[in-house]
């Protein structure tokens, strides 16, 4: 008994000697010398801070582009959008085996999906295009036609387009003429123009030969019941706006420019979350048209955001940039949408990037139209844009230098 006491004892005397002598010596001793003269080392969090930067601006970029990969083609108007013109070309090679054969008619069959109300009508007229056109080309006017309409077999040039009625008769002899070798086929194609300005708005909307099945086509018959097929092998659909809207919208296309400072936040402030913030107004915002949602499209807008490489509008540059932030949002619905910028934001403040604002787009400019419309800086203090930022600042150890 006596033994293990006394092991005891001196065990617990070389411990104490290993502690003050390893460490009650040290200058630099983190455990038993003060941190600071008054005491020991206590530090303070730093305060967590919430700020808002209500931009110094929010403008609208107007960018040339058409819609030519579409899978489907439009005309009339909804929400501002007037889809106001057509382009089509054919793949004739067919007709080369019907040489010294009598053409009994001709149809040109357009392949509609929907019209947006079925009491919704629109005349055209189709006319001869003198120059090409490509669907991945920038289209925002209708290109040179014959200013005379291609005929019908009654010799009527305006055509009535409607729930209903999709197949309108050509005059067979200028297909005669391509058969007997007398003319050549519309090279360039075809428009379907207005004739005039309808008395109510409404959409037409039909398949596109990007759609896979079923394009418009011309329709050959000839004497003896031969049926031969000219499918629509390249179209565009021509649009203009009339949206007042603060909105970014695809095919038109319209983007939205952010421009703000950060003067409000500390040059020590350390960045916890970072966000563009904005409430969609619904009542104008598109997600897909009625035929889209019918050949699968969703109602979400696609947004593409990114930081230009010039803050200039009138710079080519504000066109491209670096991404920041690619998703969907709902726009048919009254929302306060917050879009996270990550990095981004931690480059600016960190001096990384410089502040060249950013710029939200439809990230499916040339294939269809939506819009995403916003309330923008004239509205009330809850509705208007912003950016906004949670930061912290240094920690303080307080205590006396």
């Amino acid at each position: 008994m006596k033994r293990a006491y006394l092991a005891y004892i001196l065990s617990a005397a070389f411990a104490l000697l290993a502690v003050t002598g390893g460490c009650g010596t040290d200058a630099e001793g983190p455990v038993t010398r003060p941190f600071h003269e008054s005491g020991w080392y206590s530090p303070q969090a730093g305060d967590t801070e919430r700020y808002v930067d209500t931009f110094s601006s929010v403008s609208m970029i107007e960018v040339p582009y058409g819609i030519g990969e579409s899978s489907t083609l439009k005309l009339g108007e909804t929400q501002g959008v007037v889809y106001t013109t057509l382009l089509m070309q054919f793949n004739y090679d067919s007709l080369f085996n019907y040489e010294g054969l009598t053409v009994d008619s001709v149809i040109l069959d357009l392949p509609v999906i929907i019209v947006q109300d079925t009491l919704f009508h629109l005349g055209v007229t189709f006319n001869e295009l003198l120059e090409d056109f490509s669907e991945f080309d920038t289209i925002t006017s209708p290109p040179a036609c014959d200013p005379d309409p291609i005929p019908g077999q009654n010799g009527e040039t305006v055509r009535d387009i409607n729930a209903e009625r999709t197949e309108f008769s050509i005059d067979k002899s200028i297909v005669q003429g391509w058969v007997d070798g007398t003319s050549t086929p519309w090279e360039s194609g075809i428009s379907i123009n207005w004739a005039y300005q309808p008395d109510t708005l409404g959409l037409i909307e039909m398949y596109a030969q990007n759609y896979g099945t079923n394009p418009p086509v011309l329709r050959v018959i000839f004497e003896g019941g031969d049926d031969v097929l000219l499918p629509d092998i390249s179209d565009y659909t021509i649009t203009s706006d009339n949206i007042t809207a603060l909105a970014a919208a695809g095919g038109t296309a319209r983007r939205i420019f952010f421009e703000f400072d950060l003067a409000g936040v500390p040059e020590l402030a350390t960045l916890n979350y970072s966000a563009l913030v904005f409430h969609t107004d619904g009542a104008r915002g598109l997600g897909a048209t009625f035929g889209e949602q019918l050949v699968g499209a969703t109602t979400d807008f696609y947004y593409y955001i990114y930081a230009p490489d010039s803050p200039d509008p009138e710079d080519p540059g504000i066109l491209e940039g670096t991404g920041v932030s690619r998703n969907a949002l709902p726009v048919n619905i009254d929302a306060k949408i917050k879009i996270p910028l990550g990095q981004y934001m931690i480059d600016i403040m960190s001096g990384e990037r410089v502040n060249n604002g950013l710029v939200l787009q439809s990230d499916l400019e040339t294939a269809r139209i939506q819009i995403l419309a916003m309330f923008d800086t004239a509205a009330g203090d809850s509705l208007r844009p912003y950016i906004e930022i949670i930061y912290t600042m240094p920690t303080d150890f307080g205590g006396q230098k």
